[in-house]
């Protein structure tokens, strides 16, 4: 029997020598021989011997054929390798690597689905063995990840995602349970995962990237996580560190609601403004002037009346808020300065001490006025990641949850490697 065209490429150097159709079950079976007597070592690829020492039957599936799924049943012999000085098994050139079961056309398909979709839902839709499926998977990517290369940088962000609830023993640091993620800013692409926050996470990335790349680097947006910032200035000495506003305003935030709760715990507990402070108007005054609604800001009104203080507050929340707005360096300076004015005369020891960080740290802080860039990007890629973990119902294995991070958010795919190698 002559094998048709389109399969003859999927296993060449064999022929068909019979072919059943079970269309009640639903698949077909196309059995194979090989045409050819030379075969090769399934380990070392050297010529086998002439002389068959035994065989064993094997059904590979292949991709599916109109509406039946289909399958290669070969005798696949044994001969002695005296390369290997063994007895081994005939290589199979349309067998895919990462599973004996499956031709590489299959696995390629299965790969391609993986990209986008749970392995559970892949497992179903194909009817597969889900662990099976993991498994190709698995291997698939660590293949994949021995040809990753990381692009040219120049700008990255680097922030930390939360990986596993359950501790690995009961000594073990906060720290472990949480993903490094360093980010490229100008591609918006996930270049590395490490485990763990702490500094030998990061330092990992520059290690794999080398000193003369490192040196390459021109900006690393962060949060005020100090092991990151000591990674960065002891790996790249030409980096400018640019700490990302929205976690100085969170900062800010909860200074200024510790001052609304001083002000609250001061009051009379019978006082009507005791009442107006508290409760569900307790977030009122954390919002911008321009998002409260017309009852809102009455409200903000009467308070604002009843104790200065608020009145007070709510001009310096407005003030710093717009820190990041202004056109350079030295027009943010005047606004501190105003700032500090108005926390020494109102005696605001939270927001005071909250300015004088923020003062020690200005030579980190002005970085952002140069380059303008934050670390929104990673928390982009962090919600993408969540709903990845969410989607897969989370990871026991994080060797696997990392690469699969770099596989939906990096270049761990077959839109950037190819998987033929």
């Amino acid at each position: 029997m002559r094998l048709p065209r389109f399969l003859s490429k999927i296993t060449p150097g064999f022929k068909v020598i019979d072919l059943k159709e079970w269309i009640s079950k639903g698949y077909i079976e196309i059995y194979l021989e090989r045409e050819s007597s030379e075969r090769k070592c399934c380990r070392c690829r050297h010529t086998l011997n002439s002389a068959k020492v035994g065989e064993h039957r094997v059904r590979i599936r292949s991709l599916d054929i109109m509406q039946f799924k289909t399958y290669f049943e070969i005798k696949r012999q044994k001969h002695y390798c005296s390369n290997c000085k063994k007895t081994r098994s005939e290589h199979l050139d349309f067998v895919s690597i990462e599973s004996p079961t499956v031709t590489k056309e299959y696995a390629w398909w299965l790969g391609k689905m993986f990209e986008f979709s749970p392995v559970s839902r892949v497992a179903k839709f194909t009817d597969n063995c889900q662990m099976s499926m993991w498994r190709l998977d698995f291997e698939r990517m660590k293949r994949m990840f021995q040809h990753y290369k990381i692009p040219p940088i120049k700008k990255i962000c680097v922030d930390e995602v939360y990986a596993r609830s359950k501790k690995y023993h009961a000594k073990e640091c906060r720290d472990n349970q949480f993903f490094t993620i360093i980010t490229d800013l100008e591609t918006s692409r996930v270049l590395w995962v490490s485990e763990s926050r702490n500094k030998a996470a990061l330092d990992e990335f520059f290690h794999v990237m080398g000193a003369d790349r490192c040196s390459e680097i021109e900006v690393v947006a962060m949060d005020q996580h100090d092991p990151y910032r000591a990674s960065v200035k002891e790996h790249c000495p030409h980096a400018e560190v640019v700490w990302d506003k929205f976690h100085i305003m969170q900062s800010f935030e909860k200074a200024l609601n510790e001052e609304r709760k001083d002000i609250h715990s001061a009051l009379d507990s019978k006082s009507k403004l005791n009442i107006m402070v508290s409760g569900r108007y307790k977030y009122l005054f954390l919002k911008k002037h321009k998002d409260r609604n017309r009852d809102e800001q009455r409200h903000f009104e009467k308070v604002a009346r009843e104790n200065t203080k608020f009145y007070a507050m709510d001009l310096i929340k407005e003030r710093i808020l717009h820190i990041f707005y202004e056109r350079d360096e030295s027009d943010a300076l005047w606004i501190l300065n105003e700032v500090e004015e108005w926390i020494e005369y109102n005696k605001f020891k939270n927001l005071k001490s909250w300015f004088k960080h923020f003062i020690d740290n200005w030579d980190t802080i002005k970085n952002y006025y140069k380059y303008r860039v934050t670390s929104a990007t990673a928390e982009g890629i962090n919600n993408v990641i969540k709903t990845t973990k969410k989607r897969a119902y989370g990871y026991r294995n994080m060797a696997y949850f990392k690469l699969k991070i770099l596989q939906v958010c990096g270049y761990l795919n077959s839109k950037y490697i190819s998987t033929e190698f």
